[in-house]
């Protein structure tokens, strides 16, 4: 509800490519066997370097490959939204999304679905509380096919004055989408802070349904227990499946102190009971130091696993810090109502307590693999698992580097994935390392950057579901900053082609294919014919394979599609059996016997439309095997009209001596 003492002052209408200089160093190690490769583009610039931009608000990317990038920028002063979309593999020029309000935006975030539609959210101030800012959540839509954005709706009233906010949007192919924020209520007050510095914080959900938001409300265990101070480390996430149903992750406290974390299910507008994430103790010890920094990923069947980082210290079961994982089934396999238990992903962590673990990033496939990245000692270090365990691996490329640990990576949903982290060239020049995982086996590794190759920040990775992969960042201080952008493309998907499935005539040699999945569309097809690329017109679907150019028997047939960055996936190869020969005949004598056999190793014989004379006034029909014997010697000539089953057919003519 409204504060009455708000003293409002505005109103509102009702519901309202750069060259990188840092050269792109690619390290290819393709396995055999690999496969087609993606590609990493070079990074550019959309908007600055420009003393206006503020912010950068991550990146969105839909199962169709389209997407968009969010951030904050100041016009005539005043911070506001600003969306550059992502559409047929280009990037459109970036466009206002608050065009209503005039006040300073800030927490802009965005989710994606098909179509190019896009959510975005943010906060703003409408009103003062006695003489400070109070700002309310906003979001605004792109419908599928529009250029602009509808006007702001409500998601939140009233989130204090913002502080700490930190909203995650998780967009499903329906639509809907889920933002998960933090509201600090400065006004509150607890009987006691668990520790000093602590805040009195609500974690809020709403829910959009493709029209409006709904506020589901506060998801914590207990509003009176004070929380730690907002900070990007324990911001919640949010992640919601391609059905519009997710989960949500965040940090608090137990009564005993330490900061756990907790996670629930959410089902449209309906919020499931809290279920403990991060566990309490190891081998029996008790941990009592915090764990934060989730990160949540839902499979496409309800599968969600979550990877957190454990802190440790005097009396820790630990050796030092270590990243968590914890895996809630989807119900189905297995029990869904509890997390499976918290294990620990990596214990070759050097360093003991003096360990440096970053942030981690989780994302899970369809499958139900999982794959995790995070900053081991400023190495890189990838860890895949399955229903078999775990892998891990350093990542063959350069290190961390810079202030902010970030760790961004995303699961191709063929195998492989994409991962990206603040690096920098051989001359300390700032930069983005993005590492790219072959679904075949194999790693290319790449450095991008845009002049002037400021500091990394507010790093994002997002990926379609064809394997395309959007890196987003901030490049530079506040005040000479760029939005930095960069693309990891994958070949165009696997896809069916039609052979005929017997024996055809020459002149019927015809196939076709179903379009292949792309975001770098449109795309060439073109045919091979046993390794031999055929002209095929742009834009066909099918051809007729010229009729000169096939000889008799087994053929191979692939068809070759290519998209605009010229990367290319080939069918594996298909049998097109081609018979434009009619059938054979063997002849044999013995004495005055003759045996004739009509044979055909491809389509076969036509035996009922096969005749024979064997010259002596005898005939024969209807069999492809017939013997005869003559009377009287002499020189016969056999007359045999033969036919296969394509109606391929022809007249033999031979002569026999009989003695």
């Amino acid at each position: 509800m409204a504060d009455p003492t708000l003293s409002r002052y505005r109103s509102r209408a009702a519901g309202r490519a750069a060259r990188s200089i840092l050269a792109t160093v690619a390290l290819v190690l393709v396995l055999p066997g690999a496969g087609a490769r993606a590609v990493i583009l070079p990074a550019a610039s959309l908007d600055g370097p420009s003393e206006g931009i503020l912010a950068f608000g991550g990146v969105a990317m839909a199962e169709d490959g389209s997407g968009a990038a969010v951030y904050l920028k100041r016009v005539d002063g005043v911070a506001h939204v600003f969306v550059a979309r992502y559409v047929e593999h280009r990037w459109l020029a970036p466009i206002r999304v608050d065009t209503e309000e005039p006040y300073a935006a800030s927490w802009a975030r965005i989710g994606a679905a098909e179509g190019g539609e896009l959510e975005v959210v943010w906060a703003t101030a409408f009103a003062t509380r006695n003489g400070r800012p109070v700002d309310e959540l906003l979001g605004a839509t792109l419908g599928p096919g529009a250029s602009l954005f509808g006007p702001a709706m409500i998601v939140d009233p009233d989130i204090q004055n913002g502080t700490g906010t930190s909203p995650q949007v998780s967009m499903s192919t329906t639509g809907q989408a889920d933002v998960v924020y933090r509201v600090v209520n400065e006004n509150a007050s607890a009987t006691a802070l668990l520790r000093p510095g602590d805040v009195i914080e609500e974690v809020r959900v709403a829910h959009f349904n493709g029209e409006t938001w709904t506020r589901l409300g506060a998801i914590n265990r207990n509003a009176g227990i004070s929380m730690r101070p907002p900070s990007a480390a324990n911001a919640p996430q949010i992640a919601v499946g391609p059905t519009g149903n997710g989960v949500v992750v965040w940090q608090e406290p137990e009564i005993t102190g330490a900061a756990r974390i907790w996670a629930r299910r959410i089902f449209g507008r309906s919020l499931d009971y809290v279920l403990p994430v991060s566990a309490p103790s190891l081998s029996g010890v008790p941990i009592a130091t915090d764990a934060d920094a989730p990160s949540v990923a839902i499979s496409r069947l309800g599968e969600a696993v979550v990877a957190y980082r454990q802190s440790t210290g005097p009396g820790s079961p630990l050796a030092g810090p270590r990243i968590m994982l914890n895996t809630l089934p989807d119900g189905e396999s297995r029990d869904g109502s509890q997390f499976a238990g918290a294990a620990i992903a990596d214990a070759a962590v050097a360093g003991g307590t003096n360990a440096s673990v970053g942030p981690p990033s989780i994302d899970i496939d369809e499958k139900q693999e999982v794959r995790l990245f995070y900053d081991s000692n400023g190495a890189p270090r990838v860890i895949e698992g399955n229903d078999r365990g775990l892998t891990s691996t350093l990542t063959l490329g350069p290190g961390f580097s810079g202030s902010e640990p970030l760790a961004a990576s995303v699961m191709n949903p063929a195998g492989g994935g994409v991962s990206a982290w603040p690096s920098a060239d051989s001359r300390g020049v700032p930069g983005v390392a993005v590492r790219e995982d072959f679904p075949g086996g194999g790693v290319q590794t790449a450095l991008v950057g845009v002049p002037p190759g400021g500091p990394v920040a507010e790093l994002a990775v997002a990926r379609s579901g064809l394997g395309d992969g959007i890196i987003g960042y901030r490049s530079g201080p506040v005040g000479q900053a760029a939005i930095v952008v960069a693309q990891v493309t994958a070949p165009p998907a696997q896809f069916v082609v039609n052979v005929p499935k017997t024996w055809v005539r020459p002149a019927r040699a015809t196939l076709s294919w179903q379009p292949a999945a792309t975001a770098a569309g449109p795309l060439r097809y073109q045919v091979v014919l046993d390794g031999r690329p055929l002209a095929t017109p742009a834009g066909a679907m099918s051809l007729r394979i010229p009729a000169a150019g096939l000889g008799n028997g087994h053929h191979t047939v692939q068809v070759l599609a290519r998209d605009v960055d010229g990367e290319a996936t080939l069918t594996p190869p298909a049998a097109l059996l081609i018979d434009g020969r009619p059938p054979t005949v063997r002849i044999s004598r013995r004495g005055s016997i003759v045996s004739v056999q009509v044979r055909d190793d491809a389509s076969g014989v036509n035996a009922r439309a096969t005749t024979i004379s064997f010259g002596d006034g005898h005939f024969d029909r209807g069999r492809a095997r017939a013997r005869h014997a003559y009377s009287h010697a002499g020189v016969y000539q056999l007359v045999i009209h033969v036919r296969d089953k394509l109606g391929v057919s022809g007249v033999i003519r031979r002569y026999v001596s009989v003695v």
